[in-house]
């Protein structure tokens, strides 16, 4: 997988910053997932990605494991 299929490929495109940020404020809202907007260096428009400290497996509930010595 190329980084522009990672990073573009299948997202959804938003034309503007304020409508992304407004689908992430609806996702919030309605699923408590924390998401932010973001410009797309390779197809200049706009997409949601998640939040720092944020990953699908912190969402989906599955704990951090602190590692062992």
């Amino acid at each position: 997988m190329t980084e522009e299929e990672a990073t573009c490929k299948g997202k959804k495109r938003f034309l503007t910053r304020k409508t992304a940020k407004q689908r992430a404020n609806q996702i919030r809202r309605h699923t408590g997932n924390r998401m932010r907007a973001y410009q797309c260096p390779f197809c200049a428009l706009w997409h949601l990605g998640h939040r720092p400290g944020h990953a699908t497996y912190i969402r989906r509930g599955y704990p951090i494991q602190e590692p062992t010595p």
